[in-house]
């Protein structure tokens, strides 16, 4: 069989979507059912009574109607949120859990698989990205990882001066961002660079290489990240 004739995967459909966030999540959320069952028992009945206090046939069909969609609506919003906050507390003290949350970022940001550092036991890393803020450093690993992340830092500066860089602790300690916050963190950082600047600052960190972290041995960070296609759903 020629291989423009292989069977291609079927597109999943939304729906399906939605029964694998709800499986995926019930296990561990038991706020979960009685939350949707809230939202649309309690939307639906809402619609309902706004129909009956107007009065008339035609405004109890529509308005519960509209209580229908929006009540469903309302249920999957708040099926969407328990999932991806089940799904950030999961992942929190994984290795590469800062990288695979920042990849999630569309457009704007462009975040390198390898680590740029990474401490000698490894039980911190250090994860680079260039976007509309300038240069942003993950650095996951609690106090461990400050000093190799200050001096990725200090390196970065002066092999690229002139373009702000930034580091984001990621963890659960005091001065650490969560994952759950990361993106919006992120997104808040101040913007350094327009769009076309930004190749030219991906070019210049890739043709001056990066100083080789200390990887220990048995020790992948891009293979132990959790996966991205998950944490959009997929």
């Amino acid at each position: 069989m020629a291989k423009n004739d292989a069977p291609k995967p079927k597109k999943q459909r939304w729906y399906s979507l939605i029964i694998q966030a709800y499986k995926v999540t019930a296990p561990h959320d038991k706020y979960l059912l009685p939350g949707i069952l809230a939202i649309l028992i309690g939307g639906i009945a809402l619609a309902v009574l706004i129909g009956l206090l107007v009065g008339g046939t035609a405004a109890i069909i529509y308005a519960s109607i509209f209580g229908v969609l929006t009540a469903a609506l309302g249920a999957m919003y708040f099926l969407t949120r328990r999932f991806e906050r089940n799904a950030f507390m999961r992942m929190e003290g994984q290795t590469g859990a800062s990288l695979a949350v920042a990849q999630t970022i569309r457009s704007g940001w462009k975040f390198e698989d390898q680590p740029v550092n990474m401490d000698t036991r490894g039980k911190g890393v250090v994860f680079q990205g260039v976007g509309k803020g300038g240069i942003l450093l993950l650095a996951e690993g609690g106090s461990i990882i400050h000093k190799p992340a200050e001096q990725s830092k200090k390196r970065i500066e002066k092999l690229v001066p002139g373009v702000p860089v930034t580091i984001i602790y990621v963890g659960t300690g005091e001065g650490e961002v969560r994952l759950a916050g990361l993106t919006k963190a992120i997104r808040r950082t101040k913007k350094a660079l327009g769009r076309n600047d930004r190749p030219t600052v991906e070019a210049r960190l890739k043709a001056i290489g990066g100083a080789k972290p200390p990887m220990p041995k048995g020790i992948d960070p891009v293979r132990a990240r959790p996966d991205r296609k998950g944490m959009r759903g997929r």
